[in-house]
């Protein structure tokens, strides 16, 4: 068997010039012209679809007046007209891309007296047909007209009160919180109003306070409830804590006529937690320490000695954290004799 070598380099000469850059270079002309005149078909489809006629369903947005916190609306104020038409792909592609302007109310008044908001399903009509082309049909308009009574609320004036605090890094206090303003002006019905005594405040942004803040924050207002305002300023001021200690004698309360109850030891040691503010401000007469009169002996310890736990039964509430030294105390009862009179 004799191999033709001379057809097998003809094939390989022939492979070589299909991939030579002359050979790239006329198919990548070929390529590019192809996309050309695929591109500029679509141009022409286009520019002819634009002379076409389409359906589009166009959202005209609406706004109103400020309406004042004192006047109630009877419904919802709808925020856009619904407009089903037909129009020229030029136009509609004008609606698509830059939209059109909004409608605006006004809120009408009689003699002082607010009315509502008002608007005609020819007026409406007339102001829809200002913001399409001439060649626009109207299909429909949703909705048709706008008609929303107003009423005039009730008004009452409560103080506004801190609702949940944030935490306040470890060793630091926050201390009395300074809300501005601290009353508010609310607006409802006036049996809703009666059983509104205060608006909460709502949850700080601010999780962890670390020194002193001045921040804004927002009213939880009950529903169908309108305020004045819906934010108000907030001072928030942290402070160091310290320690101080005070000595207290222990007070006896309710012991029967006739008897007279002695604690062991009678004095009692105070272990205080407050701000570094009020150290000079602490007084003996601002505590108090306590034991109650026992009416059963049910207080003796496993070594049969009787003791009664101590009480704080008075402090100031700037004062954060109170321990006691000792916390219970034994304690002796001794019967009190009428002196006789002399004779």
């Amino acid at each position: 068997m004799r191999l033709d070598l001379k057809s097998l380099k003809g094939r390989k000469n022939e492979g070589e010039r299909t991939f030579s850059p002359e050979h790239r270079r006329k198919r990548t002309t070929q390529v590019v012209t192809f996309l050309f005149f695929v591109f500029l078909s679509a141009i022409f489809w286009f520019i002819q679809s634009l002379q076409m006629r389409f359906p589009y369903v166009l959202h005209i947005p609406i706004t109103y007046d400020s309406i004042p916190p004192e006047v109630g609306l009877e419904s919802h104020l709808p925020e856009f007209i619904e407009v089903s038409l037909e129009d020229e792909g030029n136009h509609i592609l004008e609606y698509s891309i830059r939209g059109v302007n909004p409608i605006t109310l006004h809120l009408k008044q009689h003699k002082g007296v607010n009315q509502g908001f008002s608007l005609t399903a020819a007026a409406l009509t007339q102001e829809v047909r200002k913001r399409l082309s001439s060649s626009a049909r109207i299909t429909t308009i949703s909705p048709a007209s706008i008609e929303v009574s107003a009423y005039h609320r009730a008004r009452k004036v409560v103080p506004i009160v801190v609702g949940q605090l944030p935490l306040v890094t470890q060793g630091y206090s926050l201390g009395e919180v300074e809300l501005t303003p601290s009353e508010v002006t609310i607006f409802a019905s006036a049996k809703l109003l009666d059983s509104i005594r205060f608006i909460r405040t709502a949850p700080f942004e601010e999780q962890i306070l670390e020194t002193t803040t001045t921040t804004k924050v927002s009213l939880l207002l009950p529903e169908g409830v309108y305020a004045s305002t819906n934010i108000v300023q907030a001072h928030l001021p942290v402070e160091q804590l310290t320690e101080q200690t005070i000595t207290l004698p222990i007070t006896v309360k309710d012991a029967p006529s006739g008897y007279e109850l002695r604690p062991l030891p009678s004095s009692i040691t105070l272990h205080l937690t407050l701000p570094r503010s009020r150290y000079g401000e602490v007084r003996a007469d601002l505590f108090e320490v306590s034991v109650n009169y026992p009416r059963e002996d049910t207080h003796s310890t496993d070594d049969g000695q009787r003791e009664l736990p101590l009480q704080v039964t008075k402090k100031p509430s700037w004062v954060h954290l109170i321990r006691l030294n000792p916390d219970r105390v034994q304690y002796v009862i001794e019967e009190r004799r009428p002196s006789k009179p002399w004779m």
